[in-house]
């Protein structure tokens, strides 16, 4: 009798490193905790010399300050209007006064002229903030450290035990960042579970986001089958 089994074939989320979302927070298959904040910018070129002195001076402090590592997420993106347009369409449509629905006209003509021959870009920066709970196991022994080097900590089960205690430990050091952020005029917040994984969704999946936007989580009803130009879209990330 032929064998008539399939292989299983992998799932994509096999290769991501992330475990699950939830709380506010990206759990890794190691175990270790993730937040992010979005963080706003400052235009540098207008700032006078002393204004600059005093931004360089601030992130200097912030970063000898900090006792864990950070990472800094700049992500650009082509600037989706079409809800915009859309949006102003209707507006032209309703308008009774004849003048001002003209304006309005021109107005969309204008930009949609402008997206013709420009790429406008949208940048957005974030600092993510980790937290590893079973950091004080990295002063095993010799035999700990050859096994993990032959099985990772990351092929193993995630332990949530003790996720809220870790979660606090996490906001703490949140607000830290916070704190030193906003010495620098730059206002933080933190992305909660829908905004990580929208943020997730359009980094592994750039062209379908901008047509398929994801459903709410707490919408979502059925089980869950776990299955460039001058300046391109794409995401850099910093060690620091």
């Amino acid at each position: 009798m032929a064998n008539t089994s399939k292989t299983k074939r992998p799932s994509t989320q096999q290769y991501l490193d992330i475990a699950e979302i939830h709380d506010g927070v990206v759990v890794l298959k190691d175990g270790s905790l993730r937040a992010v904040l979005m963080v706003s910018s400052v235009n540098f070129a207008l700032k006078s010399e002393k204004e600059k002195d005093a931004i360089i001076f601030n992130f200097q402090n912030f970063l000898n300050y900090l006792t864990f590592d950070i990472q800094v997420l700049i992500r650009s993106r082509r600037l989706d209007l079409r809800d915009y347009m859309k949006n102003m369409n209707e507006v032209a449509k309703k308008q009774k006064n004849p003048q001002l629905r003209d304006q309005t006209n021109a107005y969309i003509s204008f930009i949609e002229s402008l997206l013709e021959v420009a790429n406008i870009m949208d940048k957005k920066f974030f600092v993510v903030v980790p937290f590893y709970p079973n950091v004080v196991q990295a002063t095993s022994g010799f035999a700990s450290k050859i096994k993990d080097a032959i099985k990772p900590a990351g092929n193993g089960p995630v332990h949530m035990g003790n996720f809220e205690e870790n979660r606090i430990q996490l906001m703490q050091r949140v607000d830290v960042v916070v704190g030193q952020l906003s010495g620098m005029e730059l206002r933080c917040a933190s992305l909660d579970t829908q905004e990580l994984i929208d943020l997730f969704y359009a980094s592994y999946n750039p062209d379908t986001a901008q047509n398929q936007k994801l459903v709410a989580v707490d919408q979502i009803t059925n089980n869950i089958i776990t299955a460039a130009e001058d300046k391109p879209e794409g995401t850099e990330l910093m060690e620091i």
